[in-house]
């Protein structure tokens, strides 16, 4: 609201209060002097018409303010001056208090300064028939008293111009801050179904505010299909259980892009009891859902190869326990000469090569098959309805693989690998056994002289192949 709105919507106020005075004058008149004229000719009557097509033209709304003190001047000066009582020389020092409606230094001082100059005249012109018994000097007293007023006033203008000032300053730090971010506030009032957002939904959606006013299903249907029972199912926690909620949900951009949203909302009730209205603030999470999904793949990948780490090959092992998809096979490999690269051309190489064979490594296996990298220079495999022949047309499948050297500046890499195979053919099994038996025959394809796979029998017995 500008400068111009608010003082009209003072000058209406100060305008009701006018004809609320001058209806009072005019009973109290009627009962005392049994007239119905307050003054005659009726100066009240007619300062409050003028006056009020003023205010109804909602134009020069500081004139009008100044008319308004000056109205209400007239008023009581006439009413004094044709009613000299003592009361109604009392009656004038309302005009400075009005005056604080408007909280402006201006009204405050035309307020103080005809108060202050019809207090001296009254009091030297009309002394006999107003002051009766009080002595000339005392008008010290009555220029104290409108001093008094008048600087009570402007500080108390002072004073809550302030407190305004500085709340104006903090809602327009809180409007920038919830219009520059990804926040937005929201209102749906039931009463009349009307949605209203804040500014700052446009940082959401890519859309202003001005486009979801109306029917809240412009602002759901913009929520994917697959998340709007999350919706449905807060809109009647908040309507009929009458509970607060969190909901997140993902919802299209105007540019067609997917961001996750979280959506708070709260129920209001009236002094009744009953639901008036719902409200609440809608956050772009996106960036926390992403650093979220990162740490959660972290948490179960390599992040040198993006091969599945230990703790995914845990849970995929059980999995497929779980659906029965034995025989199962681990591979378990190392590299046979990875160090002897890394010390001649550095971790950069090693780091290449390593993400080559992995690369190479997941060529040769199937959807459902599972390459997982426990560290260094050594990787596991999973292989589904895997037994010994499959297995071992896997491992002969990789030695060929990584025969083939890899390029590096010009200079032609090769990490042979020695691979111990463990095939899980049913009943109880502990998996970290299964492992250790595919690590010892990974050990026996070592010492036999590398570069080939040995496969654990179930008597623990070692079958070699070149």
């Amino acid at each position: 609201m500008n400068r111009e709105q608010e003082i009209h919507r003072r000058n209406v106020l100060i305008l009701k209060l006018l004809w609320g005075f001058y209806a009072i004058s005019l009973v109290v008149n009627l009962v005392v002097d049994q007239s119905i004229y307050v003054l005659y000719p009726p100066v009240g009557l007619g300062l409050g018409i003028v006056l009020l097509l003023l205010v109804a033209s909602k134009r020069f709304s500081e004139l009008t303010m100044f008319l308004m003190i000056t109205s209400l001047y007239v008023f009581l000066l006439a009413l004094t001056l044709n009613y000299p009582y003592l009361v109604n020389f009392i009656f004038l020092g309302l005009i400075p208090l009005f005056a604080l409606i408007y909280l402006d230094y201006r009204a405050v001082l035309l307020a103080g300064a005809l108060y202050l100059a019809t207090a001296i005249y009254m009091f030297n012109v009309l002394h006999d028939e107003m002051f009766a018994g009080v002595d000339r000097s005392d008008i010290a007293y009555v220029v104290v008293f409108g001093l008094f007023a008048t600087a009570f006033c402007l500080y108390f203008t002072k004073f809550i111009k302030s407190l305004w000032l500085k709340a104006e300053q903090s809602g327009s730090q809180l409007r920038n801050i919830l219009e520059n971010v990804e926040i937005a506030t929201w209102s749906y009032h039931l009463s009349g179904g009307v949605m209203q957002l804040s500014e700052g939904i446009i940082h959401i959606t890519g859309m202003p505010a001005e486009a979801f006013e109306g029917d809240y299903r412009m602002l759901t249907d913009i929520v994917l299909p697959e998340d709007k029972s999350r919706i449905m199912k807060a809109q009647k926690e908040m309507v009929l259980d009458k509970k607060s909620v969190t909901v997140e949900c993902r919802i299209v951009r105007s540019d067609g892009e997917y961001r996750w949203t979280q959506i708070r909302g709260n129920p209001f009730f009236n002094s009744t009891g009953h639901l008036e209205r719902l409200a609440g603030v809608i956050i772009d999470i996106t960036e926390r859902k992403r650093l979220e999904e990162q740490v959660e793949y972290l948490a179960y990948h390599d992040e040198l190869t993006a091969l599945p780490n230990r703790a995914m090959f845990n849970m995929r092992f059980e999995q497929y326990i779980n659906e029965g998809m034995n025989p199962l096979t681990i591979m378990f490999i190392d590299l046979d000469n990875f160090k002897e690269v890394n010390d001649a051309f550095g971790h950069s190489a090693g780091d290449l090569l390593l993400r080559g064979i992995a690369e190479r490594l997941t060529g040769h296996i199937r959807d459902t098959d599972m390459v997982c990298r426990l560290g260094g220079d050594e990787f596991l495999l999973l292989l589904t309805h895997s037994d010994s022949t499959h297995a071992s047309k896997v491992a002969e499948r990789i030695i060929s693989s990584l025969s083939i050297p890899f390029n590096y500046q010009g200079y032609s890499l090769i990490a042979t690998p020695s691979i111990g195979i463990c095939v899980y053919e049913g009943g109880p099994c502990d998996l970290d056994q299964l492992i250790r038996e595919a690590d010892e025959a990974m050990y026996e394809a070592k010492r036999e002289g590398r570069n080939r796979y040995f496969i654990h029998s179930a008597l623990s017995s070692m079958s070699s192949y070149p």
